[in-house]
């Protein structure tokens, strides 16, 4: 059957004008509740974005406390460096004369005796540390001889072509002797290492 609507025309529109203004009370809150959820949404985000950013500064902060400690290292580094190389500038051939006069009163032959010596130290020269020579007087000249051997024996390290001078015959009071003037070479075997002794290991 077909719905017969006993109610004035004025009331039929004032309920729709009702029913129109609910649905737009309703899609207004719907809109504001919407609006309030996006701002608390994008608000916190901003507030991330806020602490993420405090954060970083402050890593950035350590970061750059770090780096200045880094470059306080890097010139002590640089300094550590200097004074090292003029260490090893200064001991470059640096010799240890008090071993070398041992090792040569340990193997200088019986009838020789040594009467002078000099050492002078070359650092200029690639594999020379130095040169010395000595004054010595023998019995006679295989003692001379004697003396060569000796010098120029695996056990007296760092000394290379060795050489006799000058040897003539003398006297020493009653003996009748030779006397004769000999050189040799300092090799970089008769240097010391010094240098790393006195220079720390830095980790």
């Amino acid at each position: 059957m077909r719905p017969i609507n006993l109610l004035p025309p004025e009331v039929a529109a004032a309920r729709s004008r009702r029913r129109k203004a609910i649905g737009l009370i309703a899609l207004f809150i719907v809109y504001v509740l919407a609006l309030g959820a996006g701002v608390v949404y994008w608000n916190s985000k901003v507030s991330d974005a806020r602490a993420d950013v405090t954060a970083q500064e402050g890593i950035n902060a350590g970061l750059r406390r770090e780096a200045a400690g880094l470059a306080e290292a890097e010139v002590l580094k640089l300094e550590f460096e200097a004074q090292a190389t003029l260490v090893r500038d200064a001991l470059a051939s640096d010799v240890d004369w008090g071993i070398l006069l041992n090792d040569l009163a340990r193997l200088l032959p019986p009838r020789v005796w040594v009467q002078q010596f000099t050492g002078t130290v070359s650092p200029e020269q690639p594999g020379v540390a130095g040169v010395v020579s000595f004054s010595g007087v023998g019995f006679d000249y295989p003692d001379v001889s004697s003396w060569l051997r000796a010098l120029d024996s695996e056990d007296f390290v760092g000394v290379t072509g060795t050489w006799v001078s000058t040897a003539a015959e003398g006297r020493v009071g009653d003996a009748e002797v030779v006397t004769f003037t000999s050189s040799a070479v300092l090799t970089d075997a008769a240097t010391t290492d010094r240098a790393d002794e006195l220079i720390p290991e830095v980790p």
